[in-house]
Formats: C-alpha cells, structure tokens, sequence
C-alpha cells in the first residue's frame, strides 16, 4: 500500500510543459523584441527603455504560470480556467506512441489533454483517481 501512496504522490504538482516549447516561445518573443529594441535605439528614441517591462511581462509568464495543477482534489487547467474534480474523470488513457500529454475521459465521454502534463504521470494520475474513489 505504501508503494501505491509513493506514486500518487508523484504526480502532484504544478506542469509547466515542456522545456523546448516555452524555449521557442521564448525565442520568438524575444527575437521580435530584439529587433523593436534595436529599431528604437537606431532610430535614436528612448521607447526601448519601455520596452523592457513589455518584455520581462510577455516572456515571464510563459516560464512561471504552470498549465496544469494537479492535486488530491482535482486538476486545474490554469490558462483555459477549466477544474475538473477526480469525481468528473471517468478514465486516464494509456499513453500513445509520440504523445506528449496525458487524455483523460470525462465522465460526460468527452476527452480532454492535460497541457504540460508527461505520459509519466499516468501511473500517478491513476492512483490518484483511484484514490478519489475509495
């Protein structure tokens, strides 16, 4: 029983996703505003000092604001602001070969992707589920 507490336990916690997406996020963003911080400066303006807090709010939120957040009571979807109870998941389906996030079935057979959440959970997720049902 102690071994089933174990793996629950790792899959509680917040997902930010993975690291190569908030990198090419953040490459993209930065790039763009690299190139207004140099057209400024060019031109001889001072916006590229506004610039800065612009950057710090666009980039910051990709590396701190996590997609999902599991705990014993449920999962929230932060960006979407959806909150699914483990009493409205029917299923955690197994991982497929090149998926990259855990499918859950809801209770209502609609399926729903855990954003930022890895196939590795899946294991946790169901203990938790299973946990949730007594």
């Amino acid at each position: 029983m102690k071994h089933d507490t174990e793996i629950w336990r790792h899959a509680l916690g917040r997902y930010r996703g993975a690291i190569y997406s908030r990198t090419w996020l953040t490459m993209l963003t930065g790039m763009t505003l690299a190139w207004l911080f140099l057209f400024s400066i060019a031109a001889g303006d001072t916006v590229w000092i506004a610039l800065i807090p612009v950057t710090v709010a666009v980039i910051a939120p990709l590396w701190l604001i996590p997609l999902s957040v599991v705990s014993t009571e449920g999962i929230r979807l932060v960006l979407k602001g959806i909150w699914i109870p483990w009493s409205g998941v029917d299923s955690i389906c197994d991982p497929r070969p090149g998926d990259e996030e855990v499918r859950l079935i809801l209770v209502d057979a609609h399926s729903i992707v855990l954003p930022g959440v890895p196939p590795s959970a899946v294991p946790g997720l169901r203990g938790l589920l299973a946990r949730s049902r007594g």
